[in-house]
């Protein structure tokens, strides 16, 4: 690792330590991809003022780690294409008041233009979009949301494209924020806020050379959240609550 990512890595650390931090409190709320990265750390801060449903792959070592009577886990494989009715119901009758969509693959190394297949496609835009889709579907039915959080990427921003490739990820990602964008509209007479968040250069499973921690990411959405602010509603936003052009 260079000297500069390391100086910056350190920086980002020092600046958490010493801001404000927003606490969530007495909600009850779903997150995905919650057994590791942004997803895991998100829950184990939340999970001790609120109740939370935690939604994992088949893989759940990393929420089973945290033993709090506040929170239920669900294991779903957002892959498919049809989830079994007994998890949409365990949603809908949680009755939750916020959704955190955090789950997301980036898809395999190859997304070259003369190489993409819909089949592979279909696999990562379930995961990145589908699942948030449905997953705040369920949480309306609830009739107590008031805020939906998709956690994108700043490489779905359509002006930001300066190098190209990664289509599987970057168009996934396009087709979150502009679901953000219209979610955002329709539901503005619920008085439900939309969140579109860039989560920041975090070093997770998928990015090794992330500056930040997912720690302090999810600190700084949590900050976004607990503010609701309406006229953020709908925009794509940094981890600093900044708007980023679509």
């Amino acid at each position: 690792m260079g000297l500069i990512k390391v100086i910056n890595r350190t920086l980002i650390k020092m600046r958490h330590n010493l801001s404000k931090k927003s606490k969530i409190k007495n909600k009850k709320i779903v997150i995905t991809g919650s057994n590791s990265g942004i997803g895991l750390e998100l829950t184990k801060e939340l999970v001790n003022d609120n109740v939370v449903i935690s939604i994992t792959n088949e893989n759940s070592n990393g929420i089973n780690k945290i033993k709090n009577n506040n929170l239920q886990t669900l294991s779903q494989n957002l892959e498919i294409d049809d989830f079994p009715e007994d998890f949409i119901s365990e949603i809908k009758k949680f009755k939750p008041n916020i959704v955190i969509n955090c789950a997301a693959t980036f898809g395999p190394k190859e997304q070259n233009f003369i190489k993409l297949e819909s089949q592979k496609f279909n696999k990562i835009l379930n995961v990145n979009f589908f699942s948030p889709l449905k997953i705040s579907q369920y949480a309306f039915l609830g009739e107590h949301l008031n805020q939906v959080v998709n956690i994108s990427s700043e490489m779905g921003s359509i002006s930001r494209n300066k190098k190209g490739g990664f289509y599987y990820y970057r168009l996934s990602k396009t087709i979150l924020n502009s679901f953000s964008k219209n979610l955002a509209l329709e539901l503005k007479q619920n008085n439900i806020n939309v969140f579109c968040i860039h989560p920041g250069s975090v070093k997770t499973k998928m990015n090794s050379s992330g500056l930040m921690s997912a720690e302090v990411s999810a600190q700084k959405i949590i900050n976004i959240i607990s503010k609701n602010d309406a006229a953020l509603s709908g925009e794509f936003l940094n981890i600093n609550g900044d708007t980023i052009k679509w």
